[in-house]
């Protein structure tokens, strides 16, 4: 299905808010309409007031996409839904001053460190993409490894697998591949469509100078012999995930456009008009506490046996600290309670968690392996929410013993998920679970 949007800032969904905020603007010059609302004058000033703020960075939200694939798409990068929206708005920033070159490299960089890993870990939300979910960590080390003649080949043959099995055998490479889907950036038509047809260029003679662009048939054929460099890497990792920004529109009934919204009335457009206001401001406040909190972070400095024990039980550490979750880690470990490990797991999706298939993939990592000795590494504070614990860890597995370095990467988080601030009580710390295929092959 085409999507007839010439630009990604006519989606359905910005065109809704810029159509909300139109109207509030409106409602607000016209005092008669005060009473209906239900709240004192100086209220519905206060609440209004958002209004000039909102309008701003809903103008900035809805054109970076557009502008960014002017400037980017062809030379391999695209716009999608997972993209840091600071790397973005800088890229565009520098490429509008004339520094397109410094711009990339910091769209290079990105793209091949280790900023990308929660992007990777989201691979494991699309099916197509969680059972290749071996291979994507794979690249993804030998990315950091700066292996990339081994990283290059294996996302392409990934990619093109993966869009095989979500549009029924045909894969990316395919001419007739449908790659758009309802009101989506990365699915729109001037993304991963436009980005099809740059990486599927036909190469028909053996070139050795270093390239910096992903052409598919060039490269798998052995015909474009200087693909192995970073720049190619992280053009191909910048492709999976709007891949996977793709597959999950698709995913929650996007690949159509839905039956037109029924007319609110007018009493009904006041009402959802106040609580959105409302919310704005009810999140600007709570924005404001967060960015005080924020402000006033310090990392710790922590000599690990003289500030903290080297090891222990989970009590012997303070509450609501990384170092307590780590230590949970490893006593959960050693007790088989795959479910409660489970839960420990920091989920990228807000949706309900089948524990039971969750508990079975920590099992399929973990069973048969026991733990003789473990004590903390190091404790590294890397952001307000954010810390690293590193364990070294004897495992017992078939009669051998291996040691083994695992840094488990926590984020301090609420019971709905949502990200909380190290000094908060009542939160858990929930690790990414990237170093499990460690343990799970041990050799």
């Amino acid at each position: 299905m085409e999507m007839g949007n010439d630009k990604i800032e006519n989606n359905p969904s910005y065109q809704k808010l810029k159509k909300d905020l139109q109207g509030a603007e409106a409602f607000h010059t016209i005092a008669k309409f005060l009473s209906v609302l239900g709240i004192k004058n100086e209220k519905v000033d206060e609440a209004f007031s958002a209004l000039p703020e909102m309008k701003k960075q809903l103008e900035l939200l809805s054109k970076s996409p557009d502008r960014f694939n002017e400037h980017f798409s062809k030379s391999g990068w695209i716009a999608h839904e997972s993209m840091n929206s600071d790397l973005m708005l800088t890229s565009i920033e520098l490429a509008e001053k004339g520094c397109f070159e410094v711009a990339e490299q910091g769209l290079v960089d990105y793209y091949s460190s280790d900023k990308m890993q929660w992007l990777v870990h989201q691979l494991r939300r699309i099916e197509a993409f969680s059972i290749r979910y071996n291979f994507f960590l794979l690249a993804y080390e030998d990315t950091l490894a700066e292996r990339y003649h081994s990283v290059v080949p294996n996302l392409l043959m990934m990619i093109d697998g993966a869009v095989n099995d979500i549009d029924k055998e045909k894969g990316f490479f395919a001419e007739k591949t449908n790659l758009t889907a309802w009101d989506s950036i990365a699915a729109h038509s001037t993304g991963l469509t436009a980005l099809k047809t740059i990486f599927s260029d036909s190469r028909k003679k053996t070139t050795t100078e270093e390239m910096l662009l992903p052409y598919r048939h060039g490269i798998l054929h052995g015909r474009d012999l200087g693909f192995a460099n970073k720049t190619i890497t992280a053009k191909c990792w910048a492709a999976v995930f709007a891949i996977k920004d793709w597959a999950f529109a698709l995913k929650q009934g996007k690949g159509n456009p839905p039956p037109p919204e029924p007319n609110l009335s007018f009493t009904e457009s006041l009402s959802q008009l106040k609580q959105s206001i409302n919310d704005y401001s009810e999140s600007k406040k709570k924005t404001e506490v967060v960015s005080r909190k924020v402000g006033e972070w310090k990392p710790r400095q922590l000599t690990v046996g003289v500030d903290l024990p080297e090891n222990g039980s989970s009590s012997d550490y303070e509450s609501f600290t990384p170092e307590q979750a780590a230590i949970k880690f490893i006593e959960l470990w050693n007790k088989k309670n795959f479910g409660g490990i489970a839960q420990q797991i920091h989920q990228f999706s807000k949706a309900p968690i089948n524990l039971k298939k969750e508990a079975g993939k920590v099992r399929k990592a973990l069973e048969g392996k026991s733990i003789k000795d473990y004590r903390i590494v190091k404790i590294i504070d890397c952001s307000p929410a954010i810390s690293e614990v590193t364990l070294g860890i004897s495992i017992l597995f078939n009669n051998e013993l291996f040691e083994k370095e695992i840094t488990l990467r926590l984020i301090y988080e609420g019971d709905n998920y949502e990200i909380l601030i190290f000094g908060d009580k009542g939160g858990q710390w929930r690790f990414i679970d990237s170093f499990f295929h460690q343990v799970e092959y041990l050799f």
